[in-house]
């Protein structure tokens, strides 16, 4: 299958959720790569500010946005982050199977620089955290039993929109000090560079990973942009939609 590729790189967090949603008018499945600047804590759609610490995010100059898809908060600061963007139709109809699959492209990238990645089958039942890597779902992607990839999916207009956060490293006190509650296991998130024994660079990461896609999904992956209509789009839901209070602050 042929599928646009598109490394948008750094954007803040506003450009990069609106870009998201802008390519889901894309005639063409897409995989994107890009990170962030400065640092943001995304949150999901039905999460509520009132558990966030708003004074640590304000101290550590990290924005704040609230993502389309659903889930718990995750900062974006040295990672690589992914969305994959496809009609329905040419996916498994469950949403599991269909995350499974996306989820293929991770597990085979994170092999491909020598990690031992798994798919979660245990979820505890708990007071869930608001903290997205301090909670594993199903199927998400653990190296060492923690949780290494956070991803979220939503379905709208007949398309699929997954993404998420391949942590690079982390900054673990920062992270947590965003949050109203500070009795977070720290012990249950880690990153490509706590469990490689060798150094990896985002440059390596995003080849990694490009490749991982390729061979699991049997892609074709051709280099592309955003087009003009798309970058307009994404312009107009930055300034409309989620660089605004009305959006982020909603609940």
């Amino acid at each position: 299958m042929k599928i646009r590729f598109i490394d948008t790189k750094s954007n803040n967090a506003y450009m990069n959720m609106a870009i998201d949603e802008a390519l889901l008018t894309s005639k063409h499945p897409v995989l994107r790569f890009y990170t962030w600047k400065p640092a943001a804590l995304s949150i999901g759609y039905f999460q509520k500010t009132k558990l966030l610490d708003k004074k640590n995010i304000k101290k550590h100059k990290v924005d704040l946005v609230r993502r389309l898809t659903g889930g718990n908060a995750v900062l974006h600061d040295k990672e690589l982050t992914y969305s994959f963007i496809i009609d329905e139709k040419l996916m498994p109809k469950s949403i599991i199977s269909s995350y499974k699959k996306i989820s293929s492209g991770l597990l085979q990238g994170l092999m491909n620089i020598n990690l031992k990645p798994t798919l979660n089958t245990k979820v505890k039942k708990q007071e869930k955290s608001p903290v997205c890597f301090n909670d594993p779902s199903w199927y998400e992607i653990l190296v060492n039993k923690k949780k290494i990839i956070g991803s979220a999916q939503k379905r709208i207009n007949k398309k699929i929109l997954q993404h998420g956060s391949i942590l690079l490293n982390i900054n673990t006190k920062k992270y947590l000090s965003l949050f109203k509650d500070k009795k977070i296991d720290q012990n249950r998130i880690t990153s490509i560079n706590i469990e490689s024994e060798n150094k990896i660079s985002l440059t390596k990461l995003k080849k990694a990973m490009k490749q991982g896609f390729r061979t699991a999904l049997n892609l074709q992956l051709i280099n592309s942009k955003l087009s003009d209509k798309e970058l307009k789009l994404a312009k107009q839901l930055y300034t409309d939609k989620y660089s605004s209070k009305t959006w982020n602050l909603k609940w």
